[in-house]
């Protein structure tokens, strides 16, 4: 069992990777300080994305040179643009150390609660979505294919054959290509890889990507920079109910990064205080940003476009003062065409009806909403433990609010998310489907958006409290706000991390598990028995589909849920059959299936998805299989086909 101690290597890996390749290029084009290390993590996830898809073979080696190529293209294409676009010149030293200062016991704080909810730095989550995405990465690192364009299949056999278009088989596997490369770099285990990457980016990269927001909001603010490390890890809401509904792996890692979007957008808009970027830079960093969220979790990139509603009306209406009238109405109207063709065009898409159309059903009323707006509890439909109403930090946030002449496009932006968290949690109707569609009508992931415009406003009102009452100070107001939230509510969010892994000591969750201790063991034990290119059957509902994760066995069906194809179909509903049915054999030859895995599992015992895997039931002295191991229910066995 890995210890933290022992962890702590493997989180610096993952915080490099998530960095070094986007610092080379935010230095290269001419960023520095704040501006440059609040933009590297999205340079970083975009980078590593586009080499994936461009269908390199998964490496360290091709990954680190393609980073490298890209970083070099963009440093000479700055570099012949120079007298255009001049080195921004870097912060005072006291900001970036004021920054740094209030990073400190955001990432002190931040680490306690991981330690309390995770418990061990390999804690397996044992969630529907987590499936999934371990065994991505187990993809990787089999197949060599990192690339977002063939990821939802994750190489099940016909899979590939049967889906076609140009997206059929995409999903967005930033999170598991930057996962993969922490395994290829360190050699840990997947589970405690991925527990390390969502620690980096819930410490480092939201973190670094508020910063940044902050220092386009506020200026080179030494009191702003201090205050917004520790206000960014006060809200359950997110990063921590991403790590605790779901699990929403890559999409915490998508929306770590949109503050970041919406800096640039300040800036675009020439609303960002003494700007860290520049225009011309931030039109550039804005679409690498939103390649990143592209790769990342979509939806991301939705929700960037949101929150530069009231920027970009704010540049157009200021703009519009300078103008002749007849100038202005035009400028202003071919803003809203192009607004209204987009949104008709995604509301309208057959490319995304799956997702505009999910059916995440309305929980609560619109007072009781629009209450945990406020209270920044922003929940699902099944109240989750360490979800409670965050009374000091709200109020603090609502101080912020109440001075939006200063900040009309965070108010504006923080209005538009809490609408579309109340559109979903207490309507969630197919008209209102046409506004929270693209975040798959989630209260969950739209609740957390929220939290993008209320940390800078949390800053905002600290910083004004403590104007306000001289004898207080910010050090001060900074101690007592750490105090009445007990830590900026480690116990919440500890709590909140419980939920949904598996407790240490019992072995189980509210959920069930999928594989205990016992089964784990189990996995390791077969492992020899199983050559490397053969392919395991078993219901995946009982757990043997995480032999892939655990014992780097492949599996027939990789995931609880995804693209399937006829073939495994019929093997899910003949294999036991395989002594009297001769397509079993040759279906089972034909894709390499040569092994049977019973598993135990209480997982969603109810579901009606774990009963139709019938050929996969334990054949016993059936002919045509042959037991190789056995540990009570959990069974091993060869299909003797030849």
């Amino acid at each position: 069992m890995t210890s933290w101690l022992a962890a702590v290597p493997i989180l610096l890996v993952a915080v490099v990777w998530l960095l070094a390749p986007g610092l080379l290029l935010a230095y290269g084009i001419g960023l520095r300080g704040i501006a440059a290390w609040g933009t590297a993590p999205a340079a970083a996830v975009a980078m590593v994305s586009v080499a994936a898809v461009t269908g390199i073979r998964w490496s360290l080696l091709s990954a680190g040179l393609a980073c490298l190529v890209m970083a070099a293209v963009f440093t000479l294409l700055a570099s012949w643009l120079r007298r255009r676009l001049p080195a921004r010149p870097a912060d005072h030293r006291g900001v970036a150390s004021a920054a740094l200062a209030g990073l400190v016991p955001a990432l002190l704080l931040g680490g306690l609660t991981m330690a309390l909810g995770l418990r061990r730095p390999s804690q397996l989550s044992q969630t529907f979505d987590a499936v999934f995405h371990y065994n991505a990465v187990a993809y990787i690192l089999d197949s060599g294919n990192a690339s977002s364009m063939t990821m939802n299949g994750l190489g099940a056999p016909g899979v590939a054959e049967r889906v076609s278009g140009l997206l059929g088989l995409f999903y967005p596997a930033a999170w598991h290509d930057l996962t993969s490369l922490v395994v290829l770099t360190t050699g840990a285990t997947i589970p405690l890889a991925t527990n390390m990457m969502a620690i980096a980016v819930s410490l480092v990269v939201w973190p670094l990507s508020c910063l940044l927001l902050a220092r386009q909001v506020f200026g080179p603010a030494r009191a702003a920079m201090a205050v917004t490390g520790v206000a960014s890890i006060g809200f359950t809401a997110f990063p921590w109910g991403f790590l605790a509904f779901g699990v929403l792996w890559p999409n915490l890692l998508a929306l770590a990064l949109a503050p970041a979007g919406l800096a640039m957008v300040l800036s675009i808009c020439g609303l960002a205080r003494e700007d860290a970027v520049g225009r011309g830079r931030a039109w550039f960093l804005l679409g690498v940003v939103l390649v990143a969220g592209f790769f990342a979790e979509t939806n991301v990139d939705f929700t960037i476009i949101v929150l530069a509603i009231f920027p970009v009306a704010i540049a157009l209406t200021r703009r519009a003062r300078q103008l002749r009238r007849s100038r202005a109405v035009t400028e202003i109207l071919i803003a809203v065409v192009v607004f209204v063709a987009g949104w008709l065009f995604v509301a309208t898409t057959p490319l995304l009806a799956k997702v505009r159309t999910n059916p995440w059903p309305a929980f609560e009323s619109p007072a009781q909403a629009v209450g945990q707006v406020l209270l920044n509890a922003t929940t699902g439909p099944n109240p989750t433990p360490g979800f409670n109403a965050l009374w000091v930090l709200s109020a603090v946030v609502l101080v912020g609010i109440a001075l939006w002449r200063r900040h009309p496009e965070l108010v504006g932006g923080y209005a538009i998310s809490a609408g579309l968290f109340v559109l979903a949690a207490a309507l969630n109707r197919r008209d209102t489907q046409l506004l929270t569609g693209y975040w798959y009508n989630d209260a969950y992931r739209l609740g957390a958006a929220i939290t993008i415009t209320a940390v800078p406003l949390a800053v905002a009102g600290l910083l004004h409290l403590a104007r306000w009452w001289p004898r207080l100070g910010l050090p001060t107001a900074m101690v007592a706000l750490v105090l009445l939230t007990k830590g900026m509510y480690v116990g919440n969010h500890a709590e909140a991390l419980k939920y949904r892994g598996v407790d240490a000591l019992s072995g189980a969750n509210s959920e069930g598990y999928l594989v205990d201790a016992r089964t784990e063991a189990f996995f390791e034990r077969v492992q020899p028995l199983i050559p490397r290119d053969a392919i395991v059957a078993g219901n995946p509902w009982d757990g043997s589909t995480l032999l892939w994760t655990l014992a780097d066995r492949r599996t027939l069906f990789p995931h609880l849920g995804t693209a399937t194809s006829p073939v495994q179909w019929y093997l899910a509903g003949h294999l036991n059959e395989a002594g009297t049915d001769p397509q079993v054999c040759r279906e089972a030859t034909r894709i390499g299936v040569g092994y049977l895995l019973i598993g135990e599992s209480t997982f969603w015992p109810d579901d009606h998805e774990r009963q139709r895997y019938s050929g996969f039931a334990d054949p016993g002295a059936r002919p045509g299989f042959r037991l190789l191991a056995q540990d009570g229910p959990l069974k091993l066995y060869r299909l003797a086909c030849q």
